[in-house]
């Protein structure tokens, strides 16, 4: 099973799996909100396991597989990291909508 929504809340029964799939630049946090899970990252040796009121966060691109250990809740929260790039491309689209009627705008961080 594939996550496609930014913001989820789910149960999986005991002894079932969920994989996430983070893109690159994309932060995800899996918080277990009743029962126990594992995530299994690709690539990493060593499995994670939480339990409610517990919380991990991939920062970086790749797989995890949650698997819980017990019917299981929890919540997948996704956020994009947008920085300066993101206000950078802000201010650029400003500047063409003001145009040379830009009235002195000068733009933030020039």
């Amino acid at each position: 099973m594939f996550l496609v929504s930014n913001d989820m809340t789910a149960t999986l029964p005991a002894r079932s799996s969920l994989r996430l799939v983070a893109d690159p630049g994309e932060h995800v946090a899996v918080r277990c909100t009743e029962g126990e899970l594992w995530l299994i990252r690709d690539g990493d040796p060593k499995d994670t396991a939480l339990t409610a009121s517990e919380c991990f966060t991939l920062t970086d691109s790749g797989h995890i597989e949650l698997y819980a250990v017990t019917t299981a809740s929890l919540r997948v929260t996704r956020c994009r990291q947008g920085g300066e790039r993101t206000a950078s491309a802000w201010r650029q689209w400003l500047r063409r909508l003001l145009g040379p009627h830009g009235r002195g705008y000068t733009g933030a961080g020039q």
